[in-house]
């Protein structure tokens, strides 16, 4: 086998593989070897029938499959015997493999791990987080969002007029020039007035009315109604109010914490609430210095990322985004443009999330920084916990599908960032 390497780009590499005739005609004989023994062609017995025959009918698929083993035989071997560190899948220009006699040449590119020189990890300029205030005391609005939740419809007082916080109860049909269509009507539909989850206004038409009031009026439909023959029509509404309600909030005291938490009393569900609401803002301002970190990190360490490896990461992130809308069939009128905005917003962070990665390992061999069995360990026994298994279980997951080393080198990320973050030059706003 002869092996050309050629620099196509500062991580790219393009190998050029001639397989001598020797090879090829070896790997056709054991292909038509193996259809012998096993093809049933008229007029020949079992493992009887000739070459010549075999080719005639099976030439085609000869061609196809010894192309495929040559290439898997071949394309390893070659960048182990090229020494390169690949990242990533090869990306093959196979060529053709039309019959034996003839030798067989194919294309392969490749990146290649970056050659980096790690210049600084120490004393980067970081200007430290702050987490913005929030307008509103976030306890004070943490319990009256658990207060609305708790709240009760109950009927308001007899002869009130609709008003902004009351929810309606109607019954009505709309008509397109004079005639019902599908879905038109309904039977105490229940409308919040003031939330604005209707079109068109519809919800401001029932402002001022009493109960057994009726009311008819005209509407232009949205441009994009989900029915196509109602988009900018103009539809006739008529409607009675048959209720009107108002929701009850519960008194913010010790029965009200009783109720909605596992606390006896209002002071010690402050208490919690305040809690919980500091260590967030710590973990946001981690995050937030975390992330600087990072950014200064990179930018003082400067290398070249394959292209193909940060377009691999981004397809996995967006497909993982489209598994978490819960596999909801999209058109593809809106599925088309939030995917190529995914990748605009995404592809920053992506990238950085490849320099930490190829980065990282190199700043741990220069400051000694290693991850211990111990502590795989301890990452093992965390993730069992926080996903209620056992850790004899997840320990066997992750060794039977060679999660090991990504799970260590996750935790190398880490400590290389925490190393990097304790040395850094940090100055306030």
């Amino acid at each position: 086998m002869n092996v050309n390497v050629e620099e196509t780009g500062p991580v790219e590499r393009r190998l050029h593989i001639e397989i001598p005739t020797t090879e090829v005609d070896a790997a056709f004989d054991s292909f038509f070897r193996e259809v012998r023994r096993n093809a049933h062609i008229r007029g020949f017995r079992p493992g009887k029938a000739p070459r010549e025959v075999l080719q005639q009918q099976f030439g085609e698929r000869a061609s196809g499959e010894v192309l495929q083993r040559l290439v898997e035989g071949s394309l390893f071997r070659a960048i182990e015997d090229a020494h390169l560190d690949v990242l990533g899948e090869p990306r093959l220009d196979a060529g053709e493999l039309r019959k034996p006699g003839a030798q067989y040449a194919y294309k392969a590119s490749v990146d290649v791990r970056p050659a980096i020189e790690v210049a600084a990890v120490t004393g980067l300029a970081l200007k430290r987080a702050v987490v913005p205030t929030p307008e509103k005391d976030p306890v004070e609005a943490h319990l009256e969002d658990m207060r609305q939740r708790q709240a009760q419809l109950v009927e308001a007082e007899s002869g009130v007029a609709a008003a902004a916080g009351h929810v309606a109860v109607i019954n009505y049909v709309g008509k397109l020039e004079g005639e019902p269509f599908a879905g038109s009507s309904a039977k105490e539909s229940q409308i919040e007035l003031g939330a604005g989850r209707t079109f068109g206004g519809f919800e401001d038409q029932l402002l001022g009315l009493r109960v057994g009031d009726e009311h008819a009026f005209e509407l232009t439909m949205p441009e994009d109604h989900a029915d196509e023959k109602l988009r900018g029509k103009s539809v006739r509404f008529e409607l009675k109010l048959v209720a009107l309600k108002r929701r009850e909030l519960p008194q913010l005291d010790d029965e009200f914490a009783k109720d909605v938490s596992s606390f006896e009393t209002l002071g010690e569900l402050r208490a919690d609430l305040e809690r919980r609401i500091r260590e967030g803002r710590a973990a946001e301002q981690k995050r937030l210095e975390r992330e600087g970190l990072i950014e200064a990190l990179v930018a003082a360490n400067p290398f070249p990322i394959p292209p193909a490896l940060v377009e691999a990461q981004l397809r996995q992130r967006i497909q993982r985004m489209l598994t978490q809308l819960g596999g909801a069939k999209l058109d593809r009128e809106v599925l088309g443009p939030l995917i190529e905005r995914w990748r605009v917003e995404l592809r920053p962070q992506v990238e950085r999330e490849v320099k930490l990665a190829l980065l990282a390992p190199e700043i741990a061999k220069r400051e000694k920084l290693a991850v211990g069995d111990e502590e795989i360990d301890a990452q093992l026994a965390r993730i069992a916990e926080a996903s209620q298994r056992k850790l004899s279980e997840v320990k066997r997951e992750y060794r039977e599908h060679g999660l090991i080393d990504a799970l260590r080198a996750g935790l190398v990320e880490e400590k290389v960032v925490e190393f990097a973050l304790a040395a850094a030059n940090v100055s306030e706003g």
